[in-house]
């Protein structure tokens, strides 16, 4: 693993050990997964229930901005921030993660996905809240990621591709989230399955033990 930044993934859950909803754990798609849309990705999901599903892709970053896709954005703290792909799904929307305020600051509408991930659909609670701890240097600030569009299942959908195969299943850990190597986590995933996924990781591609 050469390369790789030194953390902690927790163990791949078995599919017989898989609790009924998935809300608050990560996707690692299986490299028999060939929609382009969730090819090599780690998706964090963010809600799960009879009704569907949604998550959101955090390992593929765009050439894009914050200031680059809107001009209200310019002015802001966030406009040099990357935007990254969170999804097919309504991608003219943006959301954000991040690793959590001092005093568990958040909106309402936020969702405290694991330990160290909160997603906060309201922007001015972030924008507040990361220059109040700018103009107090000695305060740590979060780590902040921005997505365009999201991933969305419907009812059964999700479950139906868990039982093809086609995800491996992980607690979500805020250091794979917020990765300084994003297009290395899909990869640092799977070593951590072992066995035939560590040549997948190295290969892309798993061999056949028949």
């Amino acid at each position: 693993m050469t390369g790789f930044k030194k953390f902690q993934l927790p163990p791949p859950i078995q599919p017989e050990d898989l609790p009924e909803y998935l809300a608050g754990y990560m996707l690692i798609s299986e490299t028999e997964l060939k929609d382009p849309n969730f090819f090599r990705t780690v998706v964090l999901l963010l809600n799960h229930d009879e009704n569907g599903s949604m998550g959101l892709i955090t390992n593929r970053p765009s050439n894009a901005t914050l200031s680059d896709l809107s001009e209200d954005l310019t002015e802001t703290s966030f406009s040099s921030y990357p935007v990254y792909i969170g999804g097919p799904v309504e991608q003219n929307y943006l959301f954000a993660l991040h690793t959590g305020f001092p005093g568990n600051v958040k909106s309402d509408g936020a969702i405290e996905a694991a330990e160290n991930i909160v997603f906060e659909p309201d922007f001015e609670v972030l924008r507040s809240n990361f220059n109040r701890l700018l103009e107090t240097p000695e305060t740590q600030v979060p780590s902040i990621r921005f997505f365009a569009g999201y991933a969305g299942w419907a009812s059964g959908q999700l479950e139906t591709e868990l039982q093809r195969g086609d995800w491996v299943v992980i607690r979500a850990v805020s250091d794979l989230v917020f990765s300084d190597e994003p297009g290395k986590s899909w990869k640092q995933a799977l070593y951590k399955k072992g066995g035939l996924y560590w040549v997948a990781a190295e290969t892309g591609y798993k061999p056949s033990i028949n």
